[in-house]
């Protein structure tokens, strides 16, 4: 039987992009808008993803507007300000067809002189076999040449695979080469079509309660932030691609190898709310325990507990 495939876009699917934060990095937003639109940055940034070296493009900026020089600089130098996280939902999915045994891959037109940026910094993108970038073979989506190097290189069957892409002319080249192609809206939308496509089936509720196991100054650094960047101890949620959860019943264990240094007034259990925070279990090493795969909210959280409670409480 020809295993089922998912070739995955990246930018606007999985990772969350916005241009105009590396301009703005040195000036403010209206005139960062301003020179994209003088540039064009669409097609000059299309042309860097198909191949073209960013000093070479910025050599080209430099000629026909001599006043942009220096700023156009400013989107390589500030890349990483451009990632703003991962789309909402995707992550899950990624993890729901890994689970349910479907090859992951990645399509993506961006430049190669960028993407280890991104490679660094999302560990989501490890869950996926191989990834084919535009830059490198110096060809960029919707020329069908890379959807058939992406094919031929990983001996994929165009009609047992899925390809996913929220540009509607990349899903319209998939097609005209026998893939099923679905254009991405959001990961509600896409989950409910990758079961209509027999890849998944209908998400399946975790029966036990779960709690994360955070340092309390981070968690109270949260509460005022509105932002709590981590996986667990030491490792962030970019880094992880998603976050550490466990069953009451796993929580002394996990404890003893993980947190050992922290006296129990250190740490804080967050007990999450199923329905909000939606984990999916995976099988570790020893035992299976619940992921979250988004970025941990308080608005997830009923309940704060001191770490000798979930024992003196029955699920």
């Amino acid at each position: 039987m020809t295993r089922r495939t998912a070739i995955f876009d990246l930018g606007g699917v999985v990772l969350s992009w916005d241009p105009v934060r590396a301009f703005s990095a040195e000036v403010d937003t209206a005139a960062a808008q301003r020179l994209m639109s003088d540039v064009d940055f669409a097609t000059w940034n299309r042309r860097n993803d198909a191949g073209r070296r960013f000093a070479d493009g910025e050599a080209e900026v430099a000629d026909t507007w001599p006043e942009y020089a220096e700023a156009i600089t400013a989107y390589r130098r500030h890349f990483d300000r451009t990632l703003t996280g991962t789309v909402p939902g995707t992550s899950a999915v990624v993890a729901e067809l890994a689970q349910a045994g479907v090859r992951l891959l990645g399509l993506t037109n961006w430049s190669d002189e960028t993407f280890p940026v991104a490679q660094r910094r999302f560990g989501i993108l490890r869950r996926l076999e191989a990834i084919v970038v535009s830059g490198r073979e110096r060809l960029a989506k919707p020329d069908p040449r890379l959807y058939r190097l992406l094919l031929d290189r990983y001996q994929v069957d165009a009609a047992s695979a899925v390809f996913v892409d929220d540009n509607a002319a990349n899903c319209a080249a998939a097609r005209e080469l026998g893939l099923t192609a679905i254009q991405f809206v959001d990961a509600d939308d896409l989950r409910a079509r990758l079961v209509e496509a027999g890849m998944l089936e209908q998400r399946r509720d975790v029966a036990e309660p779960t709690v994360h196991i955070a340092e309390r100054v981070l968690w109270e650094e949260a509460r005022t932030t509105g932002s709590y960047p981590w996986s667990s101890h030491g490792s962030s949620y970019d880094a992880e691609g998603f976050v550490h959860l466990a069953y009451r019943r796993q929580v002394p264990g996990v404890i003893d190898r993980y947190f050992s240094r922290f006296e129990p007034e250190e740490l804080v259990l967050l007990e999450l709310d199923p329905d909000r925070a939606r984990p999916i279990v995976e099988e570790g090493s020893t035992e299976s325990f619940p992921h979250l795969f988004a970025p941990l909210t308080t608005e997830m959280v009923v309940r704060e507990l001191d770490v000798h409670e979930p024992f003196n409480t029955s699920p």
